[in-house]
This record gives C-alpha cells, sequence and structure tokens, in this order.
C-alpha cells in the first residue's frame, strides 16, 4: 500500500495541472481535480447522476478509508464514523439514497440518505464489482463462479455459470457479466430476472500452451453489450515478461464482433460513450484511452501532470450523456511508492 503526506506538495501539484502542464493526449480527455489523498480505487454514477467514489489516505501516519461525493463539478470528501478503517475497492449506487460499497476484506458499507451503517460478507466474500439495482436489489462477484445477491433481507449466494469479476445491470432483470470459463474461453453472461446463462464466448489461437483468455469489464452502450480483456501469456528469453492481445466483445442482439489488437497491454475497463460507441481504457500505469465508434478505433495516451506517472483504476459513463470520468493516483515519474504521490480525477464529454 502506498503512503503520502499531506502538506506543500498537494499546492504544488494542484498548480501543475491548474498551468496546463498536462502531456500530449487525446484532446477529449482532460484532468478535472487532483486530490490531497492516496488514491481513488472506484468510481460510480447513479442514473439520477448522484456520483460517489472510493479511495485510500493516510492520516497521522493512519491508513484510513475514503468517500467522496461530486457536490458540483468538484469531489469533496463525505464524513463517516470515525473508527472506520476497512479499506474499501469497490462502489455502485442506484440513487443518493442508496450506496454501497466493498473492501477486500468483505466489508460492506452502506448509505441510505440518511446514515452510513456496516456489515460484513459471508467468508470474507472479496468483491470485485457491484451492482446496486435497488434497496433490496444489488450484485456483488468476486471472479468466482458464485455471485452475492441482496434481497434486502441477507445476502444469498447464487452460482454462475462461468468465473465473473465484473457487473454491469440495466434492470432488475437484465445484468450482464463477464469473465472467463476455464483459461481459454472469454466469457460473457446474462440475467433474466430468473437464472444467470452464458450469452457468449470468445476463444482465440494460443500463442502459448500457458496462454489464458478473460473478459475484466462489461457495460451495455446503446444497443450493445461490450466486454473487454486481454489474451495473456508468459514471454520473453526467460519467460519472465508477460505478452498481450487486448480483446473487445461488442454483442448487439445475436450479432458478435470481435476486436483482437496484437499489441500493447489488455484491456481493463469500459464505459459507454453517450453515442452509442465505447470508451475503453487501455492498462493501468499510464495508460491508453481507446474510442470505439462503429468499428474504428482511436487511441491516445491518458493526460498527466508533468514529471507525474498515473494509474487508472476506473472507468464511467455518467447515464444519458456523453460525460465519462475515470481515476486513480498520480506519482512522481519512476517511483510508485513515492509518498507525494495524489489522487487524481479525470473527465470527458
Amino acid at each position: 500500500m502506498r503512503r503520502m503526506l499531506m502538506g506543500a506538495g498537494a499546492a504544488a501539484l494542484a498548480f501543475g495541472l491548474g498551468a496546463g502542464t498536462a502531456h500530449a493526449a487525446t484532446p477529449a480527455w482532460r484532468i478535472t481535480q487532483a486530490t490531497k489523498h492516496q488514491g481513488i480505487n472506484d468510481l460510480t454514477v447513479a442514473p439520477t447522476g448522484s456520483s460517489w467514489a472510493v479511495g485510500e489516505q493516510t492520516v497521522n501516519g493512519k491508513d484510513r478509508l475514503l468517500i467522496q461525493h461530486l457536490s458540483g463539478t468538484t469531489w469533496k470528501d463525505v464524513k463517516l464514523p470515525a473508527n472506520w478503517s476497512m479499506p474499501l475497492k469497490v462502489i455502485d449506487a442506484s440513487s443518493s439514497k442508496n450506496v454501497w460499497a466493498f473492501g477486500e476484506d468483505g466489508s460492506v458499507v452502506r448509505w441510505n440518505g440518511k446514515k452510513w451503517t456496516s456489515s460484513k460478507l459471508a467468508g470474507g466474500y472479496h468483491a470485485t464489482d457491484a451492482e446496486a439495482i435497488s434497496a433490496s436489489d444489488v450484485w456483488a462477484v468476486n471472479g468466482g463462479g458464485t455471485a452475492r445477491h441482496w434481497n434486502g433481507k441477507k445476502w444469498v449466494s447464487v452460482k454462475l455459470p462461468a468465473q465473473v469479476g465484473s457487473i454491469h445491470a440495466v434492470s432488475a432483470k437484465n445484468i450482464w457479466a463477464a469473465g472467463s470459463i476455464g483459461y481459454t474461453k472469454g466469457a460473457l453472461i446474462h440475467w433474466n430476472g430468473k437464472a444467470w446463462k452464458v450469452a457468449k464466448t470468445v476463444t482465440l489461437p494460443k500463442p502459448s500452451d500457458d496462454a489464458t483468455t478473460t473478459f475484466m469489464d462489461v457495460t451495455v452502450s446503446g444497443k450493445s453489450v461490450w466486454a473487454v480483456g486481454s489474451q495473456s501469456w508468459e514471454c520473453g528469453v526467460d519467460g519472465d515478461d508477460t505478452c498481450y492481445k487486448p480483446l473487445a466483445l461488442r454483442l448487439t442482439g445475436t450479432k458478435a464482433k470481435t476486436f483482437v489488437a496484437t499489441k500493447g497491454v489488455g484491456y481493463t475497463k469500459v464505459a459507454a460513450d453517450g453515442s452509442g460507441g465505447a470508451w475503453i481504457l487501455q492498462g493501468g500505469w499510464d495508460p491508453t484511452f481507446v474510442h470505439v465508434t462503429g468499428d474504428k478505433l482511436t487511441s491516445a495516451a491518458a493526460p498527466r501532470p508533468a514529471n507525474y506517472d498515473v494509474n487508472l483504476s476506473t472507468l464511467e459513463n455518467r447515464p444519458g450523456t456523453k460525460t465519462v470520468w475515470s481515476a486513480g493516483g498520480s506519482y512522481p515519474e519512476g517511483d510508485p511508492d513515492d509518498p507525494t504521490g495524489y489522487g487524481l480525477y479525470l473527465s470527458a464529454g
């Protein structure tokens, strides 16, 4: 876990951003805010537009969780119970009165519009993604073959036909999740309100016996479902490197199209662009934003403060608009453990 110091460094970074010192990148994306915190792990935008983020911070040498809420154009800290210290990694909301966040130790925190409450998922279930559809309908997945479903009274375990780590809900009876079946099939599965079924799988030619294929994220844009990920395998002279084929799947009704890139690291996140296409985040450290319009893919490096690297972890569209958010952390070039790193928000549209 990276540590950080509060102080003059925050002002220096903020002034750097305001002065337009970001590296050249796609004109659509811009840095909108630097925070004095360690980093942002995830963010969500509810159908109502209510926007929330979770991250981490170090105060007086102690690690503390962070939840922020978008007020106007500024992300601001949310007051939380003083004794809370669980590391939150995932957040989702259906409105400003139904916000859920999940920690890697099984922690669950909930905002009902009046107060925060906390609980735990049985067995320390580590959610990697979640969808809050209503106060009585919440799903969490963790990359395995079971999901957890909140039915308004309790969390129940639901068996899945694939190992999935990402989930996206259109409605209570139209939910998509993505991951893999075994090690070689990228898998997209669907919930129709009664059962989970495999909707589409993708198998690529194997460049090596140890090659694996999986989808890392899923979303819906217009009439299409998008799943993104990669095929990866050990490579290099001594097998000490990892090679990738970035992979994206677009499913429109029963018609599927697969996009496979021949270079670069894997695709990690995907979000609707508000115009029927998609934004894809390629990689995490100093990543690339890929924009898909029709069958055309264009890409450019994510903007970053001068002399800083960035590590982006999330990508989210504001429903009904062309606004897309990304967030993560920024750290002095070549030193990801430098204590003067800071949280960062970017947006497009």
